[in-house]
């Protein structure tokens, strides 16, 4: 993966993970989907060796 995909990646996954921040409510049937979603992206990121940002 070169660095300009790299960086593409992480902005598409960032950007995911914002709208994963905004659903609500937050309990329920959505806390199960967000949780997979969150365990999803975090795999994705392990998977191309994107750091997450701090």
């Amino acid at each position: 993966m070169t660095d300009q995909e790299r960086q593409k990646a992480e902005e598409l996954i960032s950007r995911l993970e914002t709208s994963v921040g905004a659903i609500f409510p937050r309990d329920g049937g959505n806390a199960s989907l967000i949780a997979t979603m969150i365990q999803t992206l975090n795999g994705l990121r392990s998977l191309l060796g994107i750091v997450r940002p701090h």
